[in-house]
């Protein structure tokens, strides 16, 4: 190996060291709440040395969502490629969906709340204005393939009342981030619903499927609490 590829390397490894570092700081304190000098501190290197790889704390948050969103949208291309039946894919980018969101808690209310807007005025830095760029496109990005496999939902009839692909996404989207909003450390929505809030953001789902359709296949929150190796072994039965 060169000195030059070596060093490639390491500068890689830095990064990555410093990327994991950050998401655990803000996945302990939040964005807001979070400093370079406590992401330096859990990285174990110099302020000065995370200042060599990204440009600020904000630049670190763009760009773990950048990471992130390219990861969810690996995977909901693996589990398309998979050719599964409609609501067996649905089922399994809707479980996807909901691993991503637990592994980003704290980056994903950043982004429905207040704290994104405040991101979006503040960035200044070229690094951040590109990934703030790349994190909307890649968002986009994703929501078109969520999309696309609503939409052969819809044309299999197993979508009681569709508004078009769009909108129906959009709906089914919606439900699932705001039950998952309910997730938090304290026990508020149970005390006073009475309802266990990891079983109802799965109903949230499944209440969009026509009834014979959420009979017709193992229930979203049995794929999304499984293992994987069942998890795919629902999903071969699905399809055949």
């Amino acid at each position: 190996m060169s000195v030059r590829e070596r060093h490639k390397r390491e500068r890689q490894a830095r990064s990555a060291a410093i990327l994991a570092a950050a998401l655990r700081v803000f996945g302990e304190h939040g964005l807001e709440h979070s400093t370079i000098e406590m992401i330096a501190r859990e990285a174990e290197v110099a302020v000065g040395t995370i200042y060599l790889y990204f440009s600020s704390r904000d630049d670190l948050f763009l760009n773990l969502l950048v990471e992130r969103v390219e990861q969810l949208r690996e995977r909901y291309l693996e589990i398309q490629a998979g050719k599964l039946a409609p609501l067996a894919e649905l089922r399994e980018v809707a479980a996807a969906y909901l691993a991503h969101l637990r592994e980003m808690r704290e980056m994903f209310l950043t982004q429905q709340s207040a704290g994104w807007a405040k991101l979006t005025e503040r960035i200044r830095r070229a690094s951040e204005i590109r990934n703030h760029k790349r994190v909307l496109a890649l968002s986009h990005e994703v929501f078109g393939l969520w999309e696309r496999t609503v939409a052969r939902v819809i044309a299999a009839g197993l979508i009681a009342n569709a508004m078009g692909s769009t909108k129906t996404a959009a709906v089914m989207w919606a439900s699932i981030n705001g039950a998952f909003m309910l997730l938090g450390d304290d026990n508020f929505f149970r005390d006073i619903t009475g309802l266990d809030p990891e079983h109802f953001i799965h109903e949230a789902l499944e209440s969009h499927l026509v009834k014979d359709a959420a009979r017709s296949a193992p229930p979203f929150d049995k794929i999304a609490i499984e293992n994987g190796e069942e998890s795919q072994a629902v999903a071969a039965r699905s399809s055949g």
